[in-house]
């Protein structure tokens, strides 16, 4: 198992299948090379919960470590307040007694983020959102994310023996983490902004910035250049690839970490 590697691009949107883009690849002694990079509406349609179903099924088959692109906790005053502190009373309250939808779950947490700051502000960050420059975990643009990669994947994966939701828990097995590819770009000295949309040319220099790293994009190289959310999966597998042992954190484990 130990040389595979994977990055998702996730979405949490009905038709998920259609912006679920995923990089399969493996470490070489020179690098990282990519095996495979796909649509997920191409493996398993685009419904949802097909997608997300699917993506745990490929998590389990065999991959050293896997980088999922979502939030994969709240910060920690929040779990005090709904989770009993705890990541897996997190994935409990999300998968069953909690909130039913995205939605509510925001909503939810926006109401008591409010009690915490004392200025009325609703976003609370987790210490590694901070570090990072990542966003508030259940904010508007990625609270679908995070409630339904934590209900449908991570809920699925943390009941298992083989597999372990890194760094919250420990254990042995396929290391499953979060990543940020924006983060990951930046912290290469990429484009972290800029490079969605049409802007081409500046995915083609983050994925030449990639190669000068030792990433082997082999033939995919006009899928990673044709859209940001292809490229995205690339850099989850780069970050996926860096990912050994436990990291220096800044803040409680049960927040998580982003991995870059």
């Amino acid at each position: 198992m130990g040389t595979r590697v994977l990055g998702v691009d996730f979405s949490g949107a009905t038709d998920a299948g259609r912006s679920v883009w995923v990089t399969e690849a493996r470490h070489t002694d020179t690098g990282l090379a990519v095996t495979d990079c796909y649509r997920a509406a191409d493996k398993w349609g685009v419904d949802r919960e097909r997608v997300h179903a699917g993506l745990v099924d490929l998590a389990t088959d065999g991959f050293a470590v896997v980088g999922f692109d979502f939030p994969f906790s709240l910060p920690a005053a929040l779990l005090a307040d709904h989770c009993g502190g705890t990541w897996r009373g997190l994935v409990e309250w999300v998968s069953g007694a909690g909130p039913d939808d995205p939605d509510t779950f925001a909503s939810t947490c926006r109401s008591s983020a409010r009690e915490h700051t004392g200025d009325g502000t609703a976003a609370l960050r987790r210490e590694t959102d901070l570090r990072r420059a990542a966003l508030c975990p259940y904010g508007k643009r990625v609270q679908h994310q995070t409630f339904y990669g934590i209900r449908n994947v991570l809920g699925p994966l943390a009941d298992r023996d083989d597999v372990t939701v890194a760094p919250i828990q420990d254990g042995d097995g396929t290391r499953v983490i979060e990543v940020y590819p924006a983060a990951t770009f930046g912290w290469l000295g990429l484009y972290r902004e800029g490079y969605k949309g049409e802007d081409r040319e500046r995915r083609a220099a983050n994925l030449d910035g990639l190669r000068t790293c030792g990433v082997d994009p082999g033939g995919f190289r006009e899928a990673y250049e044709t859209g940001h959310d292809a490229l995205d999966s690339l850099a989850a597998a780069v970050s996926a690839g860096r990912a050994t042992g436990d990291p220096v954190r800044h803040g409680p484990r049960e927040e998580g970490h982003i991995y870059v």
